[in-house]
């Protein structure tokens, strides 16, 4: 009896982070944990969209989300945020949430960035995830 319920709790939980989800099915964070970037530029802006998949590694901590070294964001699991950034060269990343507290506070000064070129009404998705890490990788879903 005991087998079994360990195997279905182990089968319930791998399936859960089976499907990291699309960029419509992840809900958009609280306008609170919105931190900057969030006017339009009147149609000459570029707009860089974070995913965060959910992951047990990272449990119900925020990620903090930077644009050129700028917290921006703080993400839960499953959720999204779009940013109007100036066109050209701009570094997406993600770290520990400055913010957070308790088991939560974490190493402020880890970050992992990844480099992009953006262009004029350009819109580029980008994905955390844990592969085997803290990582950002740009999306296409």
């Amino acid at each position: 009896m005991i087998k079994t319920l360990t195997v279905t709790a182990m089968i319930a939980m791998l399936s859960g982070c089976a499907a990291p989800p699309l960029i419509g099915e992840a809900e958009p964070a609280a306008s609170t944990r919105l931190l900057a970037l969030q006017d339009e530029g009147r149609g000459k802006d570029a707009i860089v969209t974070v995913v965060r998949e959910s992951s047990i590694q990272a449990g119900h901590c925020f990620l903090g989300i930077y644009l050129d070294g700028q917290l921006v964001a703080r993400l839960d699991n499953n959720e999204k945020a779009s940013f109007h950034v100036k066109p050209g060269r701009r570094l997406v990343g993600v770290g520990s949430d400055p913010q957070g507290a308790g088991n939560c506070s974490g190493n402020s000064g880890f970050k992992r960035e990844v480099a992009t070129w953006l262009l004029v009404g350009e819109h580029q998705v980008f994905r955390i995830a844990f592969l085997p890490s803290l990582d950002i990788r740009p999306s296409s879903y």
